[in-house]
């Protein structure tokens, strides 16, 4: 196995530093999201959406239900403001 460089392994800290802020920034937006109060309720999805949003929750460090309620909270608030 070859030996990495310093500028290689600095690279891949810097990578990994950058990734650990955006999962954070993530992760704080949706503990706020859930802080806000809820409530339970039963909605049905398609398996391609539900897979799609697995993968993508997964992604960014989260569970796929938190991503799914983040995603609808910022779409209804877009939808808010557009009216």
């Amino acid at each position: 196995m070859r030996k990495k460089s310093s500028s290689t392994i600095e690279a891949e800290k810097a990578f990994a530093a950058d990734v650990y802020r955006d999962r954070a920034a993530i992760n704080r937006k949706a503990q706020a999201v859930l802080a806000s109060g809820s409530r339970q309720i039963t909605i049905r999805l398609g398996n391609d959406e539900l897979a799609l949003a697995r993968r993508q929750a997964e992604a960014r460090g989260l569970k796929y239900q938190t991503y799914i309620k983040m995603l609808l909270h910022e779409a209804l608030g877009r939808n808010r403001v557009v009216r």
